[in-house]
């Protein structure tokens, strides 16, 4: 689908500033917009960035005498309130392939208890170690396992996970897995030639330092263009029929697998960024790249190389495949050369 853009200003200037006392929080500047574009564009964004990113957080709790919120803790300085509090206010990360977890704490002896104090844990990683968790006031022993599982934007204690192989006693609680903490927009004027009604749009960002500002705004506007691309062909092309079955009525084996799209693949979005950005749009224009072309492609480094490896590995295929079409198939020319550097290698 061909769009006629005679005549609309579209932005040439794209910055980030990020501030200089805190690396989680970037301003975005984009300009010049057609007037009401920037009201559009930050609008969509600023709603993405606080209710749809996906993040880690704890859901749920056991605490040695605790059975609900509504009490008070033998020997801890702190109730269960102020113990929830805290609970949401611990930044972690859980790895990729890790969709939950059970952290433990075991501790002895009076003093405070901090983050850094949980058994550490191969798949999980603790951002703010000196975050206070409470305080044991007597000399007695204390044990406290943390739920963690990952999620999108807020969730109510009453929405997680029932299953009867949970303790009796395991508290739910509110869970906020969004790691955007702020976000804001200003839209205001700007010049292109004699005329200064069009807009400049300014995105703040801050997040909790489990993603970096300029990650969370493509996330963002990747997830609003993977809902606006389903208007784009609206009345061509069916919405339930997805573009690997498209192509698989007209080509088939190894056509039908290298005609998919690389976001099927669980790619990151910030490789998907990079590949997209250079016109890589399916898996056959990917396998065409060698390893040392991908890594002259801008943003893609050693380990986004590695993430692609590890992909074309799971698929049976190498970079630097060819091809040519043969009775409605593909045939491979140039078999190319095996991943270097995906983990599966080692690396």
């Amino acid at each position: 689908m061909s769009i006629d853009l005679t005549g609309l200003v579209r932005p040439h200037v794209v910055e980030m500033t990020r501030r200089e006392d805190n690396p989680n929080v970037a301003e975005f500047r984009l300009q010049p917009l057609e007037r009401g574009f920037g009201h559009t564009l930050g609008n969509a964004l600023r709603r993405m960035l606080l209710s749809s990113l996906r993040g880690s957080a704890v859901w749920g709790f056991r605490l040695e005498g605790v059975v609900h919120e509504h009490q008070t803790v033998q020997g801890v300085l702190e109730d269960v309130h102020q113990i929830v509090q805290r609970l949401k206010a611990l930044t972690l990360v859980l790895d990729e392939d890790t969709d939950e977890a059970i952290l433990r704490i075991r501790r002895e002896g009076k003093g405070p208890v901090y983050a850094r104090d949980i058994q550490p844990n191969a798949n999980t990683r603790i951002l703010n170690p000196d975050h206070l968790l409470f305080t044991i006031q007597d000399d007695r022993e204390i044990s406290c396992d943390l739920y963690v599982n990952k999620g999108r934007g807020y969730v109510e204690s009453e929405l997680h996970p029932s299953d009867r192989s949970f303790p009796v006693d395991l508290v739910r609680i509110d869970a906020i897995y969004n790691p955007v903490r702020r976000a804001n927009f200003t839209v205001s004027e700007t010049r292109v030639g004699q005329r200064t009604d069009y807009d400049r749009l300014a995105v703040m960002v801050e997040t909790d330092g489990t993603i970096t500002p300029e990650d969370a705004i493509a996330y963002a506007a990747a997830l609003a263009q993977e809902h606006f691309r389903h208007f784009v062909e609206f009345g061509k092309v069916p919405a339930a029929r997805s573009y690997a079955a498209e192509t698989a009525v007209v080509l088939g084996g190894l056509a039908a697998q290298l005609g998919r799209l690389i976001d099927d693949f669980g790619l990151t979005v910030r490789t998907l960024n990079s590949l997209k950005n250079s016109n890589i749009r399916t898996l056959k224009d990917l396998v065409e790249y060698s390893e040392k072309e991908l890594l002259d492609v801008k943003n893609v480094g050693e380990k986004a190389v590695a993430e692609i490896g590890d992909l074309l590995l799971r698929e049976g295929l190498k970079f630097g495949m060819s091809f040519e079409e043969v009775d409605g198939d593909l045939r491979v020319v140039k078999s190319g050369v095996a991943p270097t550097m995906g983990a599966a290698n080692g690396s």
